[in-house]
């Protein structure tokens, strides 16, 4: 089995330089890899790696216009008035991603970048603030389980910190993922294992509901009834679930703040599903049986597919994303169910959106991860954004009104 791992892996070095080779023609690089060593202080986990991201990028092509675009959706007073909030949302965060939230906030401190703590803690909220995804899991004729996602955000400044980081632990790798530098959860990622291999890994889908982003105020109500993070639970999942099995039914089971789909792959044959969920486990989907919705190859389903719709919608209730990327994935066939299909697919429009951040390619067998980030030009980014920070300054609106409607509320004075 050892020098099957090794004959895998040294196929994908060489597929690796081949995507490479495609990303860089159209402006798009590797993601930079970082490990992070979870039995060193939050702060001299993080900091290292923050660092580096600015001596490599600058502060102002990284979180710099992040921070500008969170103070161009408010006025400053009105974040200062909000820091009793966003310190009983911090509150309700597991222990360890409390510090590291307030190391990430000492940081920019230090450095003299004037961030809220409030605004550190909204950053934790990556997978709420607005974003759209494609998800597929797919099975090869032989067996082999393949995993990649494309992960939409129309956030500034993300392209130049996100970072494939691998987690250690004992001095033993034990997760890896792709993450925005500064926000602690994991969206997309694999559990490692001492041989070099995956176990299994996981993606996250925002759960458009009634074809309308998640809003604000049910989240940080969740958060505050202690519900945790959807990328903290992930991360903890990742680092903590040996496989495959193990791992489903936190997936599918554990409370959420908010609807997402989760796509959750392994290495064995019929071990890829996409998990639609309400915040208090897997939905009922309309009594589909969609609720897990597991690949069956012995019934030609060698793969599945999601993006931010109900899968049991038809296709003309969603953005054409999914239509699309079916269409791809049955032309290649279940043949050529591989790393290049899925890097083709989600490299195809619409499939690639607008606001593509990264697209992730995962063989967990192999132990083979990468993260392709994505640039696109300047005039589409802008508009992209412009209809975002719409939509996002009326959610940030709503969440201050409520605010300022609830008992223990007192200007800027938590009580």
């Amino acid at each position: 089995f050892g020098s099957r791992i090794f004959t895998l892996q040294a196929n994908l070095l060489v597929m690796r330089a081949l995507l490479l080779g495609v990303a860089t023609a159209v402006g798009d690089f590797s993601a930079p890899r970082f490990t992070v060593d979870l039995d060193k202080s939050a702060y001299d986990r993080w900091v290292p790696v923050a660092e580096e991201i600015i001596a490599k990028r600058g502060y102002q092509y990284t979180w710099g216009p992040l921070h500008a675009w969170l103070e161009s959706l408010l006025p400053r007073k009105v974040w200062e008035e909000l820091e009793p909030l966003w310190e009983r949302v911090l509150k309700s965060y597991p222990a360890d991603y409390q510090d590291e939230s307030r190391a990430f906030n000492k940081w920019c401190t230090e450095k003299g970048y004037n961030w809220t703590l409030g605004q550190n803690v909204m950053v934790q909220l990556f997978y709420e603030v607005e974003d759209a995804c494609t998800s597929i899991v797919a099975q090869h004729s032989n067996g082999t389980i393949f995993h990649g996602r494309n992960l939409d955000y129309g956030l500034p400044g993300l392209e130049n910190f996100t970072a494939t980081v691998t987690f250690t632990r004992n001095a033993t790798a034990v997760a890896r993922g792709t993450m925005y530098v500064g926000y602690s959860g994991v969206l997309t990622g694999q559990h490692l294992t001492p041989d070099g291999s995956a176990s299994w890994s996981l993606s996250l889908n925002q759960r458009f509901l009634g074809q309308q982003v998640i809003p604000y105020i049910p989240t940080v109500e969740a958060f505050l009834k202690g519900v945790q993070n959807i990328g903290f639970t992930m991360r903890d999942a990742l680092i903590n679930e040996p496989d495959y099995a193990t791992a489903l039914p936190v997936v599918q089971n554990k409370h959420i703040a908010a609807p997402a789909y989760l796509t959750i792959a392994g290495v064995k044959p019929g071990e890829g599903a996409v998990v639609t969920r309400d915040r208090n486990g897997t939905s009922q989907a309309w009594n589909t049986g969609r609720g897990t919705w597991e690949i069956a190859p012995e019934k030609g389903q060698w793969y599945r597919l999601e993006t931010n719709f109900d899968n049991w919608w038809p296709d003309l209730a969603t953005d054409g994303r999914r239509k699309a990327a079916h269409k791809l994935m049955d032309t290649a066939g279940q043949d050529h169910a591989d790393l290049e299909t899925l890097r083709s697919t989600l490299s195809t429009s619409p499939v690639l959106a607008d606001d593509t951040t990264y697209t992730a390619l995962m063989h967990n067998e192999a132990g083979w991860y990468d993260t392709i980030v994505r640039e696109h030009p300047a005039d589409v980014q802008r508009e992209v954004r412009a209809l975002m920070t719409k939509r996002v300054a009326k959610k940030l609106e709503d969440l201050v009104s409520w605010y300022r409607q609830q008992p223990w509320y007192a200007g800027a004075v938590l009580v």
